[in-house]
């Protein structure tokens, strides 16, 4: 699961960092554009970069349009990825706990169909307990017992009465010892291995449901976040994608009349506003959109899958005393089984909590059910981590917006400079243009570049009309007319 966020999120990451912006442009790098920012005193070069900054923003949009729609789709794959991923957790931990309940099941059915075999076939266990008892009798210090049980007159197994020492005193640890490792008898056995299969038959249907009911949780979970896909996608069409494709059209309205490049309107401005500030919570609501019903569905599976996981532990824990009495046959184990099954009803809550806190010195310890809340929360925190990743693309690309529109009212804020070097180039290029050329000619040259200015800058009314006073007023060119007169009046004075 973090892999695949991590690998989501660098993807994304990654997206960001490719180069966006087109190369401005430095103005006045041909003789046109110099003429332009000559004649206006800079003010074309602030239009050209306002304008190269708008086709910035156009290929900007454009990219975002498209890396938007995948991320969206991203968002829905991820939190169906990760809700599929939350199901089978859900599953496999049913598998687990229906598992270890039916594996109770099973040794306990072992135990009682053992212990209901005749006397003669449970020789090895039972010597088992008879050298255990006596094991434990030979190590007692002599004077301890207790004169007035059977066990300290009899001994085990039918033992010669054990001769009380001088100076008896109370059975302490050793007593002790020796009623816990007592022989049972076997119908007690019997009894108890029976009575606690009944306490587990009794568990078995609030296992198998809960288990039915989480495994149906998990399918019904994952079928509505399906079902919510297509609808998911819609969201991020209609919320992000389809006012971008129109600031994209205003923008280049924008390129198309530069003349209202310093006064773009609010549109703009609100549109770029507007998606930014619904881009995180659009990528939530994506995310949402797939996972809120399937989450909810999921969250009915947790008090069943604690519930069958608490039981199958419990379970486990009392075939495992059934076992051990099958095996040890001592009083110990018999006292540590009945008191693990009490003999008075309660209700099943309450019987789970009894079982699992109940502990006896031969060896029955409690059961920590708190792990199964570790266990639960790990398919839930698949469903937070995701929707923290749609958090995580929002922000990224609210910033990937914002910042180009900033750094164009940046442009647009600074005030006109002239451009030093345009003179410069201005009158390079008339000298070009004209040096050496007979009136005639350089009253062709003139008409050509008043012509091409009027293509160049059709679409700029304003600066055209300062190309075309700069071209006609230019000393260069206010000289040919009576250039001309000149070279006329001295062919007639010749001819």
């Amino acid at each position: 699961m973090k892999q695949r966020i991590r690998r989501l999120i660098a993807v994304a990451s990654l997206a960001l960092l490719l180069p966006l912006a087109m190369p401005v442009r430095a103005c006045c790098d041909d003789a046109w554009s110099c003429f332009a920012a000559f004649a206006t005193g800079g003010l074309s070069c602030a239009i050209e970069n306002l304008v190269n900054s708008v086709r910035s923003m156009i290929q900007n949009v454009d990219n975002l349009v498209r890396t938007l729609a995948q991320q969206a789709a991203d968002i829905v794959n991820l939190a169906r990825a990760e809700l599929g991923g939350a199901a089978n957790d859900l599953r496999n931990l049913a598998s687990q706990a229906e598992n270890d309940f039916n594996g109770a099941l099973h040794l306990a059915q072992t135990v009682v169909d053992e212990e209901s075999k005749p006397m003669t076939m449970k020789v090895a266990p039972a010597g088992f307990a008879v050298r255990n008892a006596a094991t434990s009798l030979a190590t007692l210090p002599p004077g301890t017992g207790t004169p007035g049980t059977a066990a300290s007159r009899t001994g085990v197994a039918g033992s010669k009465a054990l001769p009380p020492g001088p100076g008896i005193s109370p059975p302490g640890v050793a007593g002790a010892t020796l009623a816990v490792n007592l022989p049972a008898d076997p119908k007690d056995i019997l009894d108890a291995v029976k009575r606690a299969q009944a306490a587990l038959a009794a568990l078995h249907p609030e296992v198998t449901n809960p288990l039915n009911s989480v495994r149906q949780f998990a399918g019904q979970a994952e079928q509505q976040a399906l079902a919510a896909a297509a609808s998911a996608g819609r969201i991020a069409e209609s919320v992000l994608l389809a006012p971008l494709r129109t600031l994209g059209t205003v923008l280049q309205d924008l390129v198309s009349h530069p003349e209202r490049i310093f006064d773009p309107s609010r549109i703009v401005d609100d549109a770029i506003t507007s998606v930014n500030d619904q881009v995180i919570n659009t990528m939530n609501q994506v995310h949402d959109a797939v996972m809120s019903q399937a989450k909810a569905t999921l969250d009915l599976a947790r008090k069943p899958i604690q519930d069958a996981l608490d039981r199958s532990a419990v379970s486990k824990k009392v075939a495992g005393a059934m076992n051990k009495l099958h095996q040890q046959r001592n009083r110990g184990s018999l006292d540590a089984l009945n008191g693990l099954i009490p003999h008075a009803s309660l209700p099943s809550h309450q019987l789970v909590l009894h079982m699992a806190a109940f502990t006896h010195v031969s060896g029955i310890s409690a059961v920590d059910l708190s792990v199964h809340n570790a266990k639960i929360a790990v398919p839930f925190n698949r469903l937070t981590a995701s929707k923290l990743t749609a958090k995580t693309m929002g922000t990224q690309m609210g910033a990937r917006l914002k910042k180009p529109w900033l750094d164009f009212k940046r442009l647009q804020a600074a005030p006109v400079q002239p451009i030093p070097e345009a003179k410069q180039r201005v009158d390079a290029e008339f000298q070009r243009r004209f040096a050496g050329k007979s009136p005639r000619e350089a009253e062709a040259e003139k008409r050509a570049m008043l012509a091409e200015a009027r293509t160049r800058f059709a679409k700029d009314p304003a600066t055209l009309q300062k190309v075309l006073t700069l071209i006609e007023g230019y000393p260069a060119t206010r000289v040919f007319p009576s250039m001309q007169s000149d070279g006329r009046t001295a062919q007639g004075r010749q001819g």
